[in-house]
This record gives structure tokens, C-alpha cells and sequence, in this order.
């Protein structure tokens, strides 16, 4: 029997390595399949629950463009991922902050297609954006106008007729 397996046992370990590099010279050639995206990238999401987006949105570039443009994460606007699966549900209606974005697209949208395009002298580059307001912040900061310096008062009385103000002096 020991003589029988010292003489079997190389032959059969050498069959048994030669049937995976056979079937590995005529498999096919491993790639991205026909149509699919090329090595590295990530296929681009099928849309689900698309109200105000074109559905061929890409979402990926779209959604961080607007966390970008809000300085947000995705989560301000879309559900927490589900605490025993660890996946989030895009597509879920649940948080309210999901319809105020709706709203601020759609007019953002409007002010572009139905204001900003009667005006004659405006160049086509030029877009309102969520950036335009918000500048990177959750919500828009307050428009401040810059003080005006005295210098620039035209001459004479204040208008309407009112005395200049006294100057402040000691004891004041």
C-alpha cells in the first residue's frame, strides 16, 4: 500500500493542478462587461422617486454639487442608513428636508428659465445656483449693505429738511 501511494499520490497531485490552469487558459478574458463602466468606476445610480430632477440625472455629480453648494452631508436631506442593514434609503420621503430642497430646485429652476432669461443685457453663462445664496451654509446668511462713508453725501442740508446731527461731545 505505501509503495502504491509513493508512486500514485505525485501523479494524482500533478492531474489535480493541471485541471484549474486548463480550464484557466480557455476561460474567458476577466473585464467590465460590454456596456458597463470602465475598470474603477462606479456605475451611475438608476434614479427611484425623481420629482423634480430629468431621469437622466446623474445623481452622484447633481447631490454633491448641492451638499457642496449648502455645506451638507447627505443625511441633511435624505434618511439616516437603516441601523441594522447599514444601507440608506435614497429614494425615502421621510425626512421633511427632502421637500424643502424640491421647492428651492424647482425655483431655482423658475428664477433661470422663466425671470432671469427676459432680462436682455444677461449673458447665458450666468445662473443662480443654490451657491448663489447659500455660499456654502445650511441656511443663507443675512444681506448686510456695507455703511456708506459721510464723504459720499452730496453737499448741503440732509434731505428732507431734518438739522445735522450734533456731534457727540464730552459728557454725551
Amino acid at each position: 500500500m505505501t509503495r502504491l501511494l509513493r508512486h500514485c499520490l505525485p501523479l494524482l497531485c500533478a492531474g489535480l493542478m493541471a485541471v484549474p490552469y486548463a480550464s484557466a487558459q480557455n476561460a474567458a478574458p476577466a473585464g467590465p462587461p460590454a456596456g458597463g463602466p470602465p475598470p474603477g468606476a462606479r456605475a451611475p445610480q438608476k434614479p427611484r422617486n425623481l420629482k423634480v430632477l430629468p431621469e437622466d440625472t446623474d445623481l452622484r455629480k447633481v447631490m454633491s454639487g448641492y451638499a457642496d453648494a449648502l455645506g451638507v452631508q447627505c443625511q441633511y436631506c435624505h434618511t439616516p442608513p437603516d441601523p441594522v442593514t447599514h444601507r440608506p434609503d435614497r429614494a425615502s420621503d421621510a425626512n421633511p428636508m427632502k421637500n424643502n430642497a424640491r421647492v428651492m430646485i424647482t425655483m431655482t429652476k423658475d428664477l433661470n428659465t422663466k425671470y432671469l432669461s427676459l432680462l436682455s443685457d444677461r449673458m447665458d453663462e450666468e445662473v443662480v445656483s443654490c451657491g448663489t445664496c447659500h455660499r456654502g451654509q445650511k441656511h443663507p446668511p443675512e444681506f448686510v449693505p456695507p455703511p456708506h462713508p459721510e464723504g459720499n453725501r452730496p453737499p448741503g442740508p440732509p434731505p428732507g429738511g431734518a438739522p445735522p446731527a450734533a456731534a457727540p461731545g464730552p459728557g454725551r
